[in-house]
């Protein structure tokens, strides 16, 4: 991901989280429909969204790579509540940029 990328990336998960907006993108091949409920800095010095997923995949809350986010998009679509697992001041993030 070039820094013009990474940056508008990282401008549109902030906002999505604090408007409650949902997203949609590609990771690994597979399209996924995502409430973001965490984003920051994992353990390991990776960026890392927290999500409620919809669509995509069988985990309910997974953690993704945000470099391996593909064909990101805010959607219009607004989310009223976190999921039911969301917890504050997420534990697999040593840096939070943005969370519910």
């Amino acid at each position: 991901m070039d820094s013009a990328t990474a940056t508008a990336t990282h401008a549109a998960l902030v906002r999505a989280i604090h408007q409650r907006h949902r997203l949609r993108f590609v990771y690994h091949g597979k399209p996924r429909l995502v409430e973001p409920q965490c984003y920051g800095i994992g353990t390991q010095g990776t960026q890392l969204l927290r999500v409620h997923q919809l669509r995509g995949g069988a985990q309910r809350e997974p953690l993704f790579d945000v470099a391996q986010i593909e064909q990101l998009q805010v959607l219009d679509e607004v989310f009223e509540r976190p999921g039911p697992h969301y917890r504050k001041d997420d534990s697999a993030m040593r840096k939070i940029f943005a969370q519910l």
